[in-house]
């Protein structure tokens, strides 16, 4: 009994030496475990620990550059972004031609073509056997024609009439090929441009046009169509200024344009004599022009033919042995370009681009328009508190 608790005795005290020695080493390497926990976490709790990932997009494959209508923004920030004020405010684009807009979707950055772009084509029949002949109201200065089979001639005494029929020798051609059209556009002097599509007809429906008479039906037509009214080609005005403002026509004749639709804020200043009426309807100012807004009404039975429509600058009051000081304004530019006709029972608008003039009080603008071989000539005055009503553009 004695040598068993003598041994119970050194076991249990063996067994207590260890594990007083095994205690440092635990927290020696507990202490190592700590430092390396600052370095890099356990395997096993990243593991176990529930990590919130963001969805990846799906990335759509992008399309080759000839498939493309508009440039890519994907993975680029724009320069320019539009905001819904600005689409809200922009006009609608009315394309004129969507056929060949929608077979050419290969070609990048396409602009299309509006209607108010568009300049409208008059239809003409001709044939080898008559002649058709074509009115102007000014003299013609250039012609052209899409084929040869067309002959196109101006008399040497008359500059604005244009004698256009098929080529015999190629009469053949034409009447097998009736079906299909060419092309023929002129020019006049005073910057009109005018389109013809030709077709070639044994008996032509019209033999003679005068275009000056078809204008207000133009003006209403293209009104209609949404497509553009003037009758005057920029690029006959263009690069030419008026002397000594350096003003580009052009533009000039574009305000005059724009200001024929534009709503009458001037009243009861104008002249009536016989029926026809001149009033002056608005009066607007840029760049040292002054636009003058007319409407010209015939409500006789007798058409009104124009002789001339001119502005001078005069005196108010003038003494019996003084002598009268006059200037005439000579406008830059007028919409329409021609006012020839008026018919009876018609009223047509029309707007003059002047010189910018000071008046003052003893001085005033007269306008004077003037009816060919007859006495229907209306003239009336401007005074210097008017023209101070001008808008400007």
């Amino acid at each position: 009994m004695t040598r068993f608790i003598l041994f119970y005795s050194l076991v249990f005290s063996w067994l207590s030496s260890q594990a007083q020695a095994v205690k440092p080493k635990l927290r020696h390497s507990s202490t190592l475990s700590a430092g390396k926990q600052n370095t890099k976490p356990p395997i096993l709790i990243a593991a176990l620990t529930p990590m919130t990932v963001k969805p990846v997009q799906p990335i759509r494959p992008t399309p080759p550059l000839h498939a493309q209508t508009t440039p890519s923004t994907i993975g680029t920030k724009p320069f320019h972004t539009e905001t819904k004020a600005e689409q809200a405010s922009a006009p609608p684009v009315w394309v004129a031609n969507p056929a060949l807009v929608a077979s050419i979707h290969t070609k990048p950055y396409l602009l299309p073509i509006d209607r108010s772009a568009v300049k409208g084509s008059y239809p003409l029949g001709i044939s080898d056997r008559k002649t058709t002949h074509i009115i102007f109201p000014a003299t013609i200065k250039e012609f052209d024609a899409g084929t040869d089979y067309v002959l196109a001639q101006v008399p040497q005494t008359i500059t604005n009439v244009l004698r256009v029929k098929a080529n015999p020798k190629a009469s053949a051609f034409c009447r097998a090929d009736s079906g299909r059209e060419t092309n023929m556009t002129v020019i006049t002097e005073d910057g009109g441009f005018y389109s013809f599509l030709v077709r070639y007809q044994e008996e032509p429906e019209i033999l003679n046009i005068n275009i000056a008479n078809n204008l207000t039906a133009d003006d209403q037509t293209s009104r209609a169509l949404g497509i553009n009214r003037s009758a005057a080609i920029t690029f006959t005005l263009s690069g030419t200024t008026n002397e000594g403002t350096g003003l580009v026509k052009s533009d000039v004749a574009y305000r005059c344009e724009r200001i024929i639709d534009r709503k009458p804020f001037i009243r009861n200043i104008g002249a009536s004599k016989m029926r026809v009426t001149n009033l002056l309807t608005g009066i607007y100012v840029a760049d040292k022009v002054i636009y003058m807004q007319f409407a010209v009404r015939n409500d006789s039975q007798i058409d009104y033919e124009v002789d001339f429509f001119k502005f001078y600058v005069r005196d108010k009051e003038v003494m019996k042995r003084m002598a009268a000081q006059d200037v005439e304004l000579k406008p830059y530019a007028q919409y329409p370009e021609t006012l020839r006709m008026l018919r009876a029972k018609t009223e047509r608008s029309c707007v003059y681009a002047l010189p910018l003039t000071t008046l003052t009080e003893d001085r005033i603008i007269e306008v004077e328009l003037y009816e060919k071989n007859s006495g229907r000539h209306l003239r009336f005055q401007i005074e210097a508190d008017v023209l101070l009503l001008a808008k400007p553009l």
